[in-house]
């Protein structure tokens, strides 16, 4: 997936690199600074799920590092499969289940696709983590 970013607009528009497929997510958030506010798209949950979804992605991201902000998006998870493939792994211990594709490996790092199915959002985000290299 690459994310094509129009100039001067707050909206950003996804593509599959597999199939081509294009979709529009809800608008970033961005502070007082126009600087783009990784976890401000938690802002548009109701109040009593924030810190319980907030606490889930911190969780998920352990050591890795976020990519970007969190996104939320309509697509369904089956919208989600049809596009990557089958999820590396659900996590289904907690309020919501939590979907995880690899998307890129390298030497160095791996990149995942998080979808956290929040009812009628997706709350996506991308971890990139560093890969245990052997030393020499």
């Amino acid at each position: 997936m690459r994310t094509l970013r129009l100039a001067g607009e707050p909206v950003r528009h996804h593509q599959c690199t597999d199939c081509g497929y294009r979709y529009e997510n809800v608008p970033e958030a961005y502070d007082e600074d126009g600087m783009l506010d990784g976890l401000a798209g938690i802002d548009a949950l109701p109040e009593d799920d924030r810190d319980a979804m907030e606490g889930l992605i911190f969780l998920i991201i352990g050591s890795g590092t976020m990519i970007g902000g969190i996104e939320l998006t309509s697509r369904s998870i089956a919208d989600l499969v049809a596009e990557h493939g089958a999820p590396q792994s659900v996590m289904r211990g907690f309020a919501w289940p939590a979907h995880n594709w690899l998307l890129r490996r390298v030497k160095r790092f791996t990149s995942h696709l998080v979808a956290i199915d929040y009812g009628q959002w997706r709350v996506c985000f991308t971890v990139r983590r560093l890969s245990p290299v052997a030393l020499r």
